[in-house]
């Protein structure tokens, strides 16, 4: 424990894609809890399989990324991914 940890450098690469953002509803198939901290990268690429802040008829919502998710949904339908979800913080209670 020697080694000083710096977030910036494990998340922050690109200031302008990265946001932290807080999780106010439950997804608790997915492991989330409202408080929950999303590290949120729009410079990712999609990744099925991975968690992912997308659009749904204009509310954000967080998904398991999946092929009939990217099939499906098209930026001109209103309905997009947003970005990757990189990490999730959570304080202890």
């Amino acid at each position: 424990m020697n080694e000083a940890i710096s977030l910036d450098q494990l998340f922050l690469h690109d200031r302008n894609s990265v946001f932290i953002m807080r999780l106010t509803g439950k997804k608790q198939r997915l492991g989330l809890k409202p408080g929950d901290k999303m590290i949120v990268n729009r410079a990712l690429p999609f990744q099925i399989e991975k968690l992912a802040l997308v659009v749904i008829k204009g509310e954000f919502e967080v998904q398991l990324v999946s092929q009939e998710f990217l099939d499906a949904h098209e930026p001109e339908s209103g309905n997009f991914i947003w970005g990757m979800i990189q990490t999730i913080i959570r304080e202890l209670e």
